[in-house]
Formats: C-alpha cells, structure tokens, sequence
C-alpha cells in the first residue's frame, strides 16, 4: 500500500510578526537595599514604591519620595536642592523627582512606581524589573554647570535597532509615552527595554 506523506511540521512564519534582537542582554539582575534587607529587583520589588541608582554603583529603595530625597548617600546639593523643590508643594514633578536625574515612571504624568538613574550609560531595564513597564519620563537641571547630556530609549527585541530608538532631550518631561509616536505606527508606552543616558 502507498503511503501517504506526511504533512510537513514546519511552522510558517507570520508576515506581521516583527523579528526580535537575538543579541539583547539577558537579564542581570540588581540587587538593592530596602527596609534594611536585600532584594532582588528583577524579580519583585517587595511593595517598595521608588529605587535610586546612586553615585556609588549602589541602588536603594524606598517607600516614600521623602525617604528617597533625604537618602544621606544622595550627593549634598542634590539632596539640598531636592527637598527645596519638594518644600514649595508646587504642582510639578520636580516635587519628587531628585535634581540632576533621570526619573523613571511606570504610569503616564509622572505617577507610580520610579526609577532614578544619574550614571553614564545603557541601563537593561528588565535588570530592574521595569521592561515593558515606562510610561513617562521626567528630567529637570539642578545645576545647570552641569553637563547633563540627553538620553535614548531602546526597544531592544525589535529589529533593526537604528529604527526602534528615541532621543529625549532635556530639561523637560515626557508625562505620557502613548503620545511618543513609535516607528511604524502606534506609541512608547510600555516597549522601553533600555534607557542610555548620555552624559556628553
């Protein structure tokens, strides 16, 4: 008897689905100080509400922007400065966002939980359990001596990398990515993978 051959296993690529980056970083995981314990942040961040990359490589958290602003590691005129803008109880974001940093917002006007970087350099954002999650941005000069550069968001798993990026430029904020206009249609909001920030 003449056997039927089988139909073949091979899946057919769907013509929508966009390629991914087979180099993005696996995830390293940062691990910070809150509540006198360490924790893990790729994998939770244990009910605390905001995490500071400070200038000595080390991340803290914290459960209020009071506690996050009068963190004795802040650099002096960043804490000085800090807690003057939070003191005026202005409506704006620098109330909560620490002078000369990058915060990052996981809800549109600046609200949720943030994340504060200041280094030079490309932050995974998946190491601080914030892939997929960045919904607004602010930046504001707290010295403006300072050389503080601009930045570059990154949706690493698309491809090519040259056409899924956006510079910010400061001193401004960005308080929803859904009106970021993403290339090939639709917004920002909630595909940042990496966040550069470019101290020229």
């Amino acid at each position: 008897m003449e056997r039927t051959a089988e139909p073949s296993v091979t899946a057919t690529p769907d013509p929508t689905e966009e390629p991914t980056d087979p180099t993005a970083n696996p995830v390293n995981p940062v691990i910070a100080d809150y509540d006198g314990r360490k924790i893990n942040l790729a994998e939770s961040w244990e009910g605390a509400n905001i995490c500071t990359e400070l200038p000595n490589g080390e991340v803290h958290c914290y459960d209020t922007d009071q506690e996050a602003l009068a963190d004795p590691d802040l650099p002096a005129q960043v804490r000085e400065q800090s807690l003057k803008a939070s003191a005026l109880q202005a409506s704006d974001p620098r109330d909560n966002c620490a002078a000369d940093y990058w915060c990052l917002y996981q809800d549109a006007n600046y609200k949720g939980r943030k994340l504060q970087f200041s280094s030079d350099g490309k932050k995974n954002l998946g190491d601080y359990g914030f892939r997929d999650k960045l919904s607004s941005v602010f930046y504001w000069v707290g010295q403006w001596s300072l050389n503080y550069g601009d930045a570059t968001i990154w949706d690493s798993r698309s491809w090519p990398l040259d056409d899924r990026q956006r510079q910010l430029e400061p001193p401004k904020g960005w308080p929803n990515f859904q009106n970021l206009p993403y290339p090939g249609g639709g917004n920002w909001n909630d595909k940042v993978d990496t966040f550069e920030v470019n101290r020229a």
